[in-house]
């Protein structure tokens, strides 16, 4: 079983792409369960009810040669202490190269200047990102939207707006539902 995680302070990019990550793996026939490192932001908690998951387990301690992937940080001070005892699979990252990770072999590493961690997992996912369910593509259409800041901040690519507006296109809603409504009315300091 791999354990799938992200980065220590839990935001939305970081708790939502554990989730989707493990679902991609199980979908591919591995088995992979998303934790996170701590207690997720409002903002975070918000997205996970919204698209109807649970706030996966948090993650207290690795196991020698546990198998791990990490998402949206390869920085090893956002990660557990013993990081070092993980049989670490796989990074997938939008954030700048750290170092300091030692792996017991060599590993695939993503890190891609995007605005989200879960906008690369879309373009790794490919044609395969078509049939997720529309709760899959509403966890990755909330990690582009907080971590552009709703497309505001300079980090924010062509590649994450053309990814939105797909999503979003496959979201609509023929009329709003109460969460919707909820969701319109509530500043989003509030989330």
């Amino acid at each position: 079983m791999i354990k799938v995680f992200g980065h220590k302070a839990p935001d939305t990019d970081a708790t939502a792409s554990a989730i989707i990550w493990a679902w991609y793996m199980k979908k591919k026939g591995i088995n992979a369960i998303p934790y996170v490192l701590g207690k997720p932001n409002t903002e975070a908690a918000f997205v996970i009810n919204y698209w109807g998951f649970d706030i996966p387990d948090i993650l207290k301690d690795i196991e020698k040669g546990e198998d791990v992937i990490i998402v949206d940080t390869n920085n090893p001070a956002e990660l557990p202490n013993n990081i070092s005892n993980a049989n670490i699979i796989e990074i997938i990252d939008h954030h700048l190269l750290i170092g300091g990770l030692k792996t017991n072999k060599p590993i695939s590493i993503t890190i891609k200047p995007l605005a989200s961690t879960a906008s690369i997992m879309a373009e790794m996912m490919g044609d395969d990102l078509i049939h997720a369910p529309k709760e899959i593509k509403g966890l990755i259409l909330s990690c582009i939207l907080s971590d552009t800041l709703e497309f505001r901040s300079p980090t924010t690519t062509n590649t994450d707006i053309e990814l939105a507006k797909k999503l979003s296109s496959c979201l609509l809603y023929t009329s709003p539902s109460p969460r919707d409504a909820t969701l319109s009315r509530m500043p989003s300091s509030a989330w």
